[in-house]
């Protein structure tokens, strides 16, 4: 599952029995109401949803109490908590850093592993943290802390050459500070003009779903091809067998949120039922083999 669908861990024992692994949070160390506001709305027919939320939380040590009861469950699955470091303001990343330090440090015990999300696309301090310096900073403190466990970086949209230097450039500069890997993509930052509802109250709005189609295929697809060896997550309207199966032709594993709001969890049954049916016209006997052995 995506960041998001389990922002404070509450449903991470009955959600490990849909899902292969778990991706809980973003989580923050404060709790925090977000906005409060209209922060919500949904365009049906199109299979998009807007938001506005303001990384609501219930706040790190309310996400701690539900790791350690996860933690001793029979069977779990693998937990990498997405997590964000909030700063003060574009020009003071201390806090930032300070809290990023926090979230690893006390939820590291009990994770397999770490996906920073630096692309929210309502939190305008978090722009500050989106440079190739900051990136491998940032990278440099996950891997102080969580040694060997792999750490990813969830990554935004891009809709131009120039912008996708920049995105490729943010995720060499992870890399090259340690980390193993990427999910791309997250939502896109639209404006109000383009929101379904008159009294939305925010200047923008995040905005998943089917809208995220082409620019998560092209993310993945530039990714694989310039780091080869990284894994990558692909999420952003992975809503039919189709479309994970295109998205398996550069990912590694594929993430999801907005899709089940539409379609329920069964979703996951018709994909799976999708994969092997291609599988088996494409002479694979399993994902695995197909992930091994695939050409790019």
């Amino acid at each position: 599952n995506a960041a998001g669908l389990d922002k404070n861990g509450d449903a991470l024992y009955p959600l490990s029995k849909l899902f292969g692994y778990l991706k809980p949070g973003t989580v923050v160390v404060s709790a925090r109401p977000g906005n409060t506001g209209l922060r919500v709305a949904v365009d049906e027919k199109a299979e998009n949803i807007f938001n506005a939320q303001g990384f609501p939380s219930k706040g790190l040590e309310y996400f701690i109490e539900n790791l350690q009861d996860y933690y001793h469950k029979n069977g779990r699955k693998p937990l990498i908590p997405s997590v964000c470091g909030l700063p003060e303001s574009a020009e003071n990343l201390r806090r930032a850093y300070e809290e990023l330090e926090t979230l690893l440090t006390r939820i590291n015990p009990y994770a397999d592993g770490f996906e920073w999300n630096p692309f929210s696309p309502n939190t305008a301090a978090l722009v500050a943290l989106r440079t190739p310096a900051e990136f491998k900073r940032s990278a440099q403190l996950i891997k102080s802390i969580i040694g060997k466990k792999p750490a990813y970086v969830k990554m935004g949209v891009y809709k131009t050459e120039e912008q996708k230097k920049e995105w490729l450039a943010l995720a060499k500069a992870f890399y090259d500070g340690g980390g193993d890997g990427l999910t791309a993509v997250n939502t896109d930052k639209v404006p109000k003009e383009q929101i379904p509802v008159k009294e939305w109250g925010y200047e923008y709005a995040g905005k998943s779903g089917t809208h995220l189609q082409p620019f998560r295929n092209k993310a993945i697809k530039d990714a694989r091809t310039e780091f080869p060896e990284k894994f990558i997550f692909a999420t952003g309207g992975i809503n039919s067998a189709e479309e994970s199966w295109k998205a398996l032709q550069f990912a590694d594993a594929l993430d999801g949120y907005t899709p089940y709001t539409f379609k329920g969890f069964g979703l996951i049954i018709e994909m799976a039922q999708g994969i092997r049916e291609k599988l088996k016209e494409t002479g694979y006997k399993t994902l695995k083999d197909f992930l091994r052995i695939r050409k790019f």
